[in-house]
């Protein structure tokens, strides 16, 4: 087993455990927990225990699953949540036209992070999760985040967006330069069986007050058959919406 753990803090191999959960393994054993920690097993015993102390952490079956208390932190975040309250209700008109998935990401690192979305029964495939991540390349809500971020950020993004399989077939990285410019110029982004063949994603900016691009929103809708600019079009007014009850928090948290 690896031991990649001498000289971290405590708080780091707290995080490293932490991290090992995913929205598809929300409970996993103690041996598990320190494979993918690639700590020793005596190590993350101990810090799993330390976790159940505190509520982060809670026992199941014999396995370890994330607590209430992490949850509890977290909604105290004005950042995310702040941006998830703000577009909630715009996101509810949205789907109501739509009536497939809407859902709100942000640029976590190289990755979408997703922290909210809604579906209905029937909706088309989506692999998207709240609080899953996909690589910006794969998505339309991150090629849009890319294209309108600042160019360190840009430049950043880019050099780590050489993955072994392409986005989608045949896209090369021209067409990944040429797809960014049209987000550039167009303020959307189409993706077309990126992740799923039968899946088509349309994703819009929201943006902050002081005009940069904080987040965005998209839709994962049939391939065939959909009024695409009628989908754009209810982003757009959703994510303006939510762009104004965020700048009309922001304004009240000042007073």
């Amino acid at each position: 087993m690896a031991r990649k753990s001498a000289g971290m803090s405590a708080v780091s191999r707290m995080c490293r455990a932490l991290e090992t959960f995913t929205p598809q393994d929300s409970g996993l054993r103690l041996s598990e927990i320190a494979r993918r920690a690639q700590m020793p097993v005596s190590s993350v015993h101990a810090i799993a225990h330390q976790l159940v102390a505190e509520g982060l952490l809670e026992r199941s079956a014999g396995e370890f699953i994330l607590g209430v208390r992490l949850w509890e932190l977290a909604i105290r975040a004005p950042g995310t949540f702040g941006l998830r309250e703000a577009a909630l209700t715009p996101m509810e008109q949205a789907h109501t036209i739509i009536q497939h998935h809407v859902q709100l990401g942000i640029l976590s690192g190289s990755d979408m992070l997703y922290i909210e979305r809604l579906s209905s029964p029937g909706s088309v495939v989506n692999f998207t999760q709240v609080g899953g991540r996909l690589p910006w390349y794969r998505t339309s809500s991150g090629i849009l985040l890319a294209a309108l971020a600042e160019p360190a950020v840009q430049d950043q993004l880019l050099s780590e967006a050489r993955p072994a399989q392409p986005p989608a077939p045949n896209l090369s990285d021209a067409d990944m330069q040429r797809l960014m410019r049209r987000a550039q110029q167009n303020r959307f982004v189409v993706t077309e069986g990126f992740v799923h063949a039968d899946a088509t994603a349309v994703s819009v900016p929201i943006m902050s007050p002081w005009r940069t691009c904080i987040a965005s929103l998209a839709a994962v809708v049939p391939s065939r058959g959909t009024d695409v600019e009628s989908v754009v079009k209810a982003l757009r007014q959703a994510a303006y919406q939510a762009g104004q009850r965020l700048a009309s928090s922001l304004s009240r948290d000042r007073l």
